[in-house]
């Protein structure tokens, strides 16, 4: 009999111990959709040789944004591009230090890189802290990309405030959810261009990401997850699908760039972001073994930023 209690402590063990696990994970996983962690920046421009300006403004609903504005190497009025960083990245990147980027396997992502060579090709670069990231304000949760979009709005708000920046030639870069939120601010103010770097659908994403992790037990940590979420007013992540506006983004030129080994992203998701696109648009999907590769795309060929850039951007 005492081996029989054993043995049934054993078997209770082994199925409560990976329920136990799932719920953790859920409860973080909320937090980081809540509220992340602020990271610190990897380095700053002055690292990579740039002048920069430590500058404040507000996003179009009152939140307050932090940023860096390198300027242009050249003098006059020249066009300006906002770098938009992902989640829950800061305005330098990734670290790749964090608990869920070892949980995931991430590597470090550094956005100074297309910075300095946007940068010395002429532009002026806005590099800013998105809502609950960084040093910029709070907002009640972070939607990966869909509010996010008014800290974008008051970007370029700002970039026309200023006699330096031609202000008919704005672009944006953005990754994941800063290409998400690139998406969603196109549909609302009149950006040039914009590079979305592997923009996703919340939802799927969400889903590939946590069965990747914890395999069957994934759906239960979303579940929690998403509970948390919508306890703390958080809205439904199937209402910020960016497909909702990709059909919006004219008079912008975009490209839509996705990597073809991205575990979490799809290829699928983002060939429908860019069929939705109205004209001028284009797609790039890339050969990578996972998704940190294609967020580092650009850094292996700028000649495509750049040309993309100069062409829609140009005078």
């Amino acid at each position: 009999m005492k081996k029989l209690g054993i043995l049934f402590s054993l078997l209770l063990g082994l199925v409560t111990l990976p329920l136990l696990i799932a719920a953790a994970l859920g409860v973080y996983f909320s937090r980081l959709m809540i509220n992340p962690p602020r990271a610190k920046p990897l380095k700053s421009p002055d690292d990579e040789g740039m002048s920069f300006e430590n500058v404040y403004y507000q996003a179009s609903d009152g939140v307050p944004l932090s940023a860096w504005f390198i300027p242009a190497s050249r003098p006059g009025p020249q066009p300006a591009v906002i770098i938009v960083h992902g989640w829950p990245w800061d305005r330098s990147g990734d670290a790749a230090d964090s608990p869920l980027a070892k949980l995931t396997g991430a590597s470090p992502v550094e956005l100074l890189t297309p910075a300095r060579v946007l940068h010395q090709a002429g532009y002026h670069v806005l590099m800013l802290d998105l809502r609950n990231h960084g040093r910029s304000g709070s907002s009640p949760t972070v939607t990966f990309g869909h509010t996010e979009a008014r800290d974008l709005l008051g970007s370029v708000r700002y970039l026309r405030s200023r006699p330096d920046i031609d202000a008919e030639r704005i672009g944006a870069l953005g990754y994941s959810m800063g290409a998400n939120a690139v998406m969603f601010a196109c549909a609302e103010t009149d950006i040039q261009a914009a590079i979305a770097v592997q923009p996703v659908r919340p939802a799927p994403f969400g889903h590939r990401l946590a069965e990747d992790l914890l395999g069957p037990l994934g759906g239960l940590a979303l579940n929690i997850a998403h509970w948390l979420y919508y306890r703390s007013s958080g809205p439904l992540v199937e209402s910020l699908d960016p497909s909702i506006v990709a059909d919006l983004v004219s008079p912008s030129a975009i490209m839509y760039i996705q990597g073809n080994g991205d575990p979490w992203g799809s290829v699928s998701d983002v060939r429908r972001f860019y069929e939705q696109a109205t004209a001028p648009k284009a797609l790039k999907v890339v050969d990578t073994t996972d998704r940190y590769q294609g967020y580092r795309y650009l850094d292996e060929h700028p000649e495509t930023m750049l040309s993309f850039f100069a062409e829609h951007l140009a005078r």
